[in-house]
């Protein structure tokens, strides 16, 4: 998949540039979203420095076969019914796993906003973990 990913973004003329480590585990903040595009590329340029993120959506994508899809490509489900927050169910993935890296983007829809919604940083915290910023240019 790596070699694939670094084709396919050569192809569409975009080049990695990672300037640290990966951590065991992160908050990956990603701004700006202003595309339905930033979900494959982002997809992609992981891909291609054979690493593995994980995004969150809604529970109810996780139908059959969706939810085999979601899951394989990072997917984690989100019950907005709980009465547990999303913060505490991320958390709550972090505590399961090893290796964990979350992507979000961090103003919550593709519009331009003047204010960041703050979860990202919640979830890191609680969870222990580093934010780590990204984008694309």
């Amino acid at each position: 998949m790596q070699k694939i990913s670094k084709f396919l973004l050569w192809l569409l003329g975009w080049t990695t540039n990672v300037g640290i480590d990966e951590p065991a585990k992160s908050v990956i903040c990603v701004a700006p979203h202003t595309s339905n595009w930033d979900f494959p590329l982002g997809k992609l340029f992981y891909w291609s420095l054979h690493r593995k993120s994980n995004f969150i959506i809604k529970k109810s994508w996780f139908i059959f076969p969706l939810g085999y899809v979601f899951r394989a490509m990072g997917g984690v489900p989100v019950d907005r019914t709980k009465r547990t927050s999303i913060t505490i169910q991320m958390v709550s993935e972090f505590n399961k796993h090893e290796k964990f890296h979350l992507a979000i983007t961090p103003e919550g829809t593709r519009s331009l906003v003047s204010k960041w919604k703050m979860g990202f940083y919640y979830i890191a915290l609680n969870a222990h973990v580093p934010i780590q910023l990204a984008y694309f240019d």
